[in-house]
């Protein structure tokens, strides 16, 4: 008669990947850490039959310099960029490192996307308390969606732009529908008397992630281009 299949909860399995993959724990550390902690008893043989079935492979050891986390924490708060954006700059900066391992110091720092299932209705609340707060304080009504999550971004407030959109719409309503208004509104026309009367000034600001920087200036009368400048840009990141 075969022996009875050792049953591994889907939260240790992932305890279990951490500790190999990223801890580089071994088989037989982890066959002690599963009895002492966890009560789960089995062999060094069966754990690493185990971890070829799951597909665990150990990772490169990262080491989380202070340079590091600094970069991480400004792309991903201030720059308010993705993980997989941030790995290729960190990489182009010279800092090796794979996308894998930056959702681990993502994780590591405290810094999670999601909310538990049994937490959404505390987190829920915390958000209207949160946007009621920072629309009394700040000048928030007049942002739209990528600005007003940029803002809750920078402030290290994590929340999807679709939960927040939600929000803001219980808490200003009225906001959300002048806003509205004002991106239906139809261009007029405007004359000026002649030349040197107005310049227009305007940037193509989508390569500054790169650090590029396009403006140029024309004059509204004549429309001819009076100058334009490419090059490095200010805010480079």
């Amino acid at each position: 008669m075969p022996r009875p299949t050792i049953a591994i909860p889907p939260e240790i399995e992932q305890w279990i990947n951490d500790q190999y993959c990223y801890e580089h724990k071994t088989a037989e550390e982890l066959v002690q850490a599963l009895a002492n902690e966890h009560d789960i008893e089995m062999t060094s043989r069966t754990l690493g039959r185990r971890l070829q079935e799951w597909g665990f492979k150990k990772q490169t050891r990262v080491n989380y310099t202070f340079e590091l986390v600094s970069r991480f924490l400004i792309l991903f708060y201030q720059i308010v960029l993705d993980d997989k954006t941030i790995t290729y700059i960190l990489n182009v900066e010279g800092m090796s490192i794979s996308y894998s391992n930056v959702a681990r110091l993502r994780q590591k720092l405290g810094i999670r996307r999601r909310v538990r299932a049994g937490d959404y209705d505390i987190a829920w609340e915390e958000l209207i308390a949160i946007v009621e707060r920072e629309f009394h304080e700040g000048m928030l009504r007049n942002y739209g969606r990528n600005f007003l999550y940029a803002h809750f971004r920078r402030s290290q407030y994590l929340v999807s732009r679709y939960r927040l959109w939600e929000a803001v719409g219980i808490v200003d309503p009225e906001g959300i529908a002048l806003r509205t208004g004002d991106a239906n509104r139809k261009r007029g026309s405007y004359e000026v008397p002649g030349p040197n009367w107005i310049w227009s000034l305007d940037g193509y600001c989508k390569l500054e992630l790169v650090g590029i920087q396009i403006y140029a200036a024309i004059d509204a009368f004549s429309r001819m281009v009076l100058w334009i400048y490419v090059g490095i840009s200010g805010r480079i990141i």
